[in-house]
């Protein structure tokens, strides 16, 4: 045995090329698998960090807690941590121009609560004592108060009070406005020391009638210290946010409803989005939860990201497709390594034939294989891992520092010891299924047939028959490939299958990531814009002139106006499985009229849209958004899930026929109302009801459709009617004629406005300034939203899955490179004897290269030829899996990578073989034909 290992280390000593390319291979397959579960570590931890500074460090948030009660969370076995908070009331606000929130929310912790809730800072510094206080940026943005770093604020906190229900109202129920008043209010004294991004959903509900400002409490941070006892102030109210410890975690539902006195298995099926209640149970578990010992709000994001077994929720998804990229790098390197090792046993048949002859037993050949694996693997795994690891770490390090400045979350360097040994696991398995195959071949070989090497090559004579065209095309070189290729087809099919391997994953990997970004896509439809402006005005708003004011502004990079008319159409034509899926939702049997919104946007916008979605003539009409998406039960999952659908069969030139209703009280010219006189039908807000609707006049108006689409200008996405979009001309000339008793338009428009601006903030600021010093717009009531956070925050999101996603397919792409590469370049190397022999016997250069080039011919197009079409039956395939296991998608296929596959493929052969036969051409004949080690 020790004689076998010597000759094997010789060997691969003798055969530096083939050990460096080989070594090679397995470097990259476990680089490639350290880097998989480093990047799928890293990105666990990076969305669990966004998370925290999102939404806050805990786990459950227990309101209503007695300071007496304290103890009994802080020495829970199943509550690895808290922080606690304590509302000390609320002010009111002068000034504020929200007047669904004219509060401020006083709120006090300690250290331990600055640091692990969701309070980030953007200027300035945490409150240190009683005196000071942290107050929001949404004050300024939403409330439209400025207040500063280092002004001095007084507040008279207090507690509401309901004077329909005689009671306090919490702090995140929303403004009773009359109803509700402040009582004991007691006068307090801050100093202004910071300002924060607005808390997160779990310490500020988007409908609490509060700004949350932040104040130090000295009373917390003594119980937290051990100072000061709980029972000292034991009637004090506190919210105590909890952190659970990973055991607890994967049971949190029996957990938590243990805490709070319910039952566990109602609150469990409640909790189970999978699990349909019954009305009795829901009855039962609503009756229980008010009966609770304490309101709870679960960050139920973290807990997903967190909780690693039962893997649920948004890492579900994330594990599966590290799973299968997992499976795909072991079997394509697998197959790239396995390459290595047969092409090397078929040059050394011979060698392993004298060893037989001379009393080598089966199994000491196959024991000579592994050892030579075992070596290889000693050297490419340490050095793969490592290189895995640190290909890991620049990545993070090279987005952290392009996405300074625009990323609101950076992304973390995280290594799991478990991944890792799962990767050298993986990797050693690689290697082992790798040479297992070419071991039991090569113990297979006798003496005879060794050394006679006839098994390589086996050919009937049909098979030697040349097409004429190859030779009169290409010549001697030609008519030579074509005949080696049929010899030696064994060999050509490994090169072939590597490529088509390669080209499938490729495909299908670029599909499955393209699918994926959909279905979050639909599933979280971001904001497309940061400033949104809505409009109430008792006439008409000019949008041209609006729009010349939004656009006047420094920093407006795009904006839109538009004014949306209500319209219905009876029976309209729609698609088969849109039909259905009204028929369903409406419970009807028949056809049933359906709403359409028609959008005038101002000239400019219009033309860019119209443009954008390639529509020509669009001012001749109407351009009809045809695609949307709904929540539709799938009955396979049991669940609502995202489907986007094509709406209607209308086509470009077809006319719709829209309906709407007049009153008494329109004018000829429009049905606004005039000079502040109200109308009899409407109010303030344009609704108008049902007992108005029946006693209107029908009128019917007919739209001529310019385009069909399903792209939406900004401000429109996430749409769930139809929508329809023309210019201010084409509106106006519906009316102008007077056709069919139309000369009377509908009269209520909702005005909007949306804008991505550079610098949200200052924009807002400038906009409100100039239309409250310009009276043009005195009558009319702007409200502003200013979605810059939630935008960078969607931003950073995405850019998180995106670096995730295209990581897996450069990892993918390495692979296929790399394999093809070994593969033909290993081959062009051992047929260098092959080669010289032709040479020597007077094959000219010119027919060397149309030789090599037929050959290369016929690998890429057999290879793309199988490739390209079972890659797009796998990824279709994918879809229909998909489709049946949860989201409903619309197959398309992947043309991008379809197309760079094609190309990489055939570059890649092209490059190999030339520089192969540039080193070969250098190469002396007589030496190449002696070298025994080919």
């Amino acid at each position: 045995m020790n004689l076998m290992k010597t000759l094997t280390l010789k060997n691969l000593k003798l055969n530096r090329k083939r050990t460096i390319v080989t070594i090679v291979g397995i470097i990259l397959a476990t680089a490639l698998l350290s880097a998989l579960v480093t990047l799928v570590s890293s990105f666990q931890y990076s969305m669990i960090e966004y998370q925290k500074q999102k939404d806050g460090d805990f786990h459950v948030k227990f309101s209503n807690v007695k300071m007496s009660e304290l103890s009994e969370f802080k020495n829970n076995r199943n509550i690895e941590s808290t922080f606690e908070t304590m509302g000390m009331g609320f002010a009111k606000l002068d000034g504020c121009k929200n007047e669904d929130k004219p509060y401020a929310y006083v709120m006090a912790t300690d250290e331990a609560g600055f640091e692990r809730g969701c309070f980030k800072l953007i200027e300035g510094r945490m409150a240190k004592n009683e005196d000071e206080i942290v107050i929001p940026r949404h004050l300024k943005t939403n409330g439209r108060i400025d207040i500063k770093v280092g002004d001095e604020i007084t507040l008279d906190v207090g507690k509401r009070y309901d004077s329909n229900t005689e009671g306090v109202i919490s702090e995140n129920c929303a403004y009773e406005h009359e109803a509700e008043t402040l009582t004991d209010t007691v006068t307090k004294h801050y100093k202004v020391v910071g300002i924060m991004e607005r808390p997160g959903y779990g310490m500020e509900d988007y409908s609490a009638a509060g700004y949350t400002f932040v104040t130090y409490s000295d009373e917390l941070a003594a119980i937290d210290n051990g100072t000061k006892s709980e029972a000292s102030e034991a009637d004090t109210t506190l919210t105590v946010y909890s952190r659970y410890t990973q055991k607890a975690l994967r049971n949190k539902d029996a957990v938590t409803a243990d805490i709070i006195g319910v039952d566990e298995k109602l609150f469990e099926k409640a909790n189970n989005s999978s699990v349909e209640m019954s009305s009795e149970e829901s009855d039962r578990f609503l009756k229980e939860m008010e009966n609770a010992k304490y309101d709870i709000y679960m960050n139920g994001y973290l807990i997903n990201y967190e909780c690693v077994f039962p893997i649920d929720g948004s890492f579900k998804a994330l594990f599966t497709v590290a799973a299968v990229v997992a499976l795909i790098i072991i079997l394509t390197s697998v197959y790239c390594i396995k390459n290595s090792f047969n092409i090397s046993i078929t040059e050394k048949i011979r060698q392993y034939g004298m060893l037989a002859s001379v009393g080598a037993t089966r199994r000491q050949i196959k024991s000579s294989v592994k050892t030579e694996a075992a070596m290889l693997g000693v050297v490419g795994i340490p050095v793969g891992t490592m290189s895995g690891i640190l290909a890991s770490l620049i990545l993070v390090k090279v987005v952290n520092a392009l996405s300074a400045g625009w990323l609101n979350v950076a992304l973390s360097f995280h290594t799991s010891l478990p991944a890792l040994i799962l990767a050298v696991i993986l990797s050693i398995a690689t290697i082992y299924f790798s040479a297992t195959g070419s071991a039991r071949r090569a113990a297979k070989v006798t003496p005879l047939e060794a050394i006679r090497n006839t098994k390589e090559i086996k050919i009937k004579s049909a098979k030697l028959k040349t097409p004429a065209i190859i030779g009169r095309i290409w010549g001697i070189g030609g008519v030579i490939s074509y005949k080696n290729i049929k010899r030696n087809n064994k060999k050509y099919r490994t090169t072939v299958t590597s490529i088509v391997i390669c080209s499938v994953t490729f495909i299908v990997i670029s599909y499955f990531m393209s699918m994926a970004f959909s279905v979050v896509g639909m599933s979280y439809a971001s904001a497309d814009y940061n400033i949104g402006i809505n409009m109430s005005c008792k006439k008409d708003i000019d949008i041209e002139k609006f729009s010349k004011l939004l656009s006047g502004i420094e920093g407006a990079e795009d904006y839109l106006v538009g004014a949306g008319y209500d319209f219905d159409i009876d029976k309209p034509e729609y698609t088969k499985e849109y039909g259905e899926y009204c028929r369903q939702v409406y419970d009807d049997s028949e056809d049933v009229s359906q709403m359409f919104l028609i959008t005038v946007l101002d000239d400019k916008s219009y033309d860019k849209y119209a443009s954008d979605a390639g529509i020509k003539n669009a001012a001749a009409g109407a351009i009809l958004v045809n695609k949307c998406t709904f929540d539709v039960y799938n009955e396979n999952s049991s669940k609502y899930v995202k489907k986007e659908m094509e709406l209607y069969k209308y086509k470009a030139g077809d006319t719709i026929e829209c309906g709407y209703n007049v009153y008494d009280d329109a004018s000829s010219d429009d049905n606004a109302v005039e000079g502040g006189t109200e109308s009899s039908t409407e109010d303030n807000s344009g609704y108008v009801d049902e007992e108005t609707i029946n006693n209107g006049v029908r009128k019917t108006v007919d739209v001529t459709i310019a385009g069909v689409t399903d792209k939406v200008p900004i401000g429109y996405k996430g749409y769930s009617n139809t929508l329809l979009f023309m210019n201010q001309k084409g509106f106006e000339s519906l009316w102008g004629d007077g056709k069919n008793g139309n000369e009377i338009k509908p009269g209520y428009a909702s005005y909007s406005a949306y804008v991505v601006a550079e610098n949200a903030d200052e924009y807002q600021d400038t906009f409100e300034k100039e239309t409250e010093e310009n009276p043009e717009y005195s009558q009319i009531s702007f409200y502003v939203s200013n979605l810059d956070k939630e935008m960078r925050d969607e931003k950073s999101l995405f850019t998180l899955l995106g670096v995730f996603a295209y990581g897996l397919i450069v990892v993918i792409a390495l692979i296929g490179i790399t394999n093809i590469i070994n593969t033909l370049s290993t081959g062009m190397e051992l047929r260098s004897r092959e080669f010289a022999t032709l040479r020597s016997i007077g094959m000219t250069d010119k027919q060397f290269v149309g030789m090599v080039r037929l050959e290369s011919v016929f690998i890429s197009v057999k290879a793309l030829a199988i490739g390209v079409p079972l890659g797009i039956l796998i990824s279709y395939l994918l879809c229909v899996m998909m489709n049946r296991m949860d989201d409903a998608i619309i197959y398309e296929p992947p043309y991008k990578a379809i197309i760079l596959c094609i190309l990489v493929v055939i570059m890649l052969i092209y490059a190999i073989m030339k520089l192969s036969m540039t080193k070969l051409r250098h190469n002396n004949i007589i030496e190449t034909i002696k070298n025994e080690n080919l």
